[in-house]
């Protein structure tokens, strides 16, 4: 239930082309597809497929293989040959062994047999929608990052010229943690009296004067050290232990992870000349920690995309480990395939053998089976002449009968009159 909901999430702006020669088949899955994605296009033959696709762009096509004019395979290697990353997905009756070996070698996404089994279906689409997602995610976020990284170049050749001002017109130097000055630009070593290399590797207590309080520097630390901008007048000395006042802005500066790496200083003299120039320095230094804030916003924004981009990246080696699993799992179903062919080979030889065999046989009873038909007819013939010559048989010793009958009946005549004869005598 949850992947529906996210294959409707994911497919619901992408687009379909969907080729079936057979009419009732199509209809019934338009109608489901169209559930999930926002267009389905309809094809019934391999040539009309072919002919849309080079019209327009769909993210998926979805294919039968035998068709009339051009099948489903040849129809894919052609728009492969348009968009070697085009997805497609198989849905075919026939899962013979070269349909398979040449869906891999094509790189198709999905194989489904009909009849079409919905859950099997539906996890192909999730798989097919959640690769174009990531490949589309990946794209974007490499378009964003890519302007980011113009728009971060434009702000660091901007900044660099207001750097360039700056180092002009002010003091400016830099710190590690603890303090120690890691550069310095020539209008500090001007003002100063020291040399770059006397400046680097020390603090900054090289320059302070006794008169500064204590407390004025444990402020300082305070606030920077918790990564607030600190901002006051401090009293230098130089070289030659001649006083200097500057109005000093120290900012901490952040890395990637917001931890302090390190912090700047930028100082603008305060003697009488330099006083008529503090609004411009102002200015400058407001725009200074504009572009400073951008460049670090655009370095966390650069940061946040990487870290999505390796996501995205993650997710998509995930999904090609899962693919050249499936690609394993179709090599084994095609020696699978291969193994039980060989053995069908043999049992049809069997098969052959035991028939030829049996048709052998067959032709033996029935060839005897002729013959008993044969005997039998004859056997019925001599029958039918036993019966005939039966029959007049029986007429003739009807007849026989008959006349013993009526000899019978004459003797018994006779028999009377010479009874009567006899008793007439007797009278006399």
């Amino acid at each position: 239930m949850d992947n529906l909901k996210k294959l409707k999430e994911i497919s619901s702006e992408l687009s379909v082309l969907y080729v079936e020669d057979e009419e009732n088949i199509a209809q019934t899955l338009i109608t489901y597809l169209s559930k999930f994605f926002n267009e389905v296009i309809y094809a019934k033959n391999g040539e009309d497929g072919l002919a849309l696709y080079k019209e327009d762009s769909f993210d998926i096509v979805i294919t039968d293989i035998k068709m009339p004019k051009m099948n489903g395979l040849d129809m894919s290697e052609k728009i492969k040959e348009i968009n070697p990353n085009q997805n497609i997905i198989i849905v075919s009756a026939y899962s013979e062994i070269d349909n398979f070996q040449r869906s891999i070698k094509l790189g198709i996404d999905g194989y489904i047999i009909k009849p079409i089994d919905y859950m099997s279906l539906n996890k192909t689409l999730f798989k097919t929608v959640s690769k174009i997602k990531a490949l589309k995610d990946n794209i974007e976020y490499e378009e964003k990052l890519q302007k980011l990284l113009v728009q971060l170049k434009i702000d660091n050749d901007q900044l660099k010229q207001f750097t360039d001002v700056i180092d002009k017109v002010a003091i400016v130097s830099r710190t590690d943690l603890k303090g120690v000055i890691t550069y310095a630009n020539d209008f500090f070593c001007d003002i100063s009296g020291y040399k770059k290399e006397e400046l680097i590797g020390q603090t900054h207590n090289i320059v302070r004067h006794p008169d500064m309080s204590k407390s004025v520097y444990q402020e300082l630390w305070k606030d920077i050290q918790a990564g607030k901008t600190w901002e006051g007048t401090i009293k230098n000395k130089t070289k030659a232990d001649e006083a200097y006042f500057v109005h000093a802005v120290i900012i901490p500066l952040l890395d990637i992870d917001n931890n302090i790496k390190e912090y700047i200083g930028i100082r603008f003299l305060t003697t009488n000349e330099e006083i008529e120039k503090r609004n411009f320095k102002k200015k400058v230094m407001t725009n200074y920690m504009e572009f400073k804030k951008t460049n670090i916003n655009a370095i966390e924004m650069i940061s946040s995309l990487n870290k999505e981009l390796e996501q995205v990246k993650n997710e998509y080696s995930s999904y090609k480990n899962r693919v050249s699993k499936i690609e394993s799992k179709y090599k084994k179903a095609v020696n699978q395939i291969e193994f039980y062919e060989n053995g069908s080979k043999d049992k049809d030889t069997q098969y052959h053998k035991v028939l030829e065999m049996q048709k052998l046989n067959m032709q033996k009873i029935s060839e005897s089976h002729k013959k008993s038909l044969q005997l039998i007819d004859k056997q019925n013939h001599q029958i039918n002449k036993l019966k005939e010559e039966n029959a007049l048989k029986t007429k003739e010793v009807i007849k026989i009968n008959e006349k013993l009958n009526e000899q019978a009946n004459i003797i018994i005549d006779l028999r009377d009159t010479i009874k009567n004869i006899d008793e007439d005598k007797v009278t006399e």
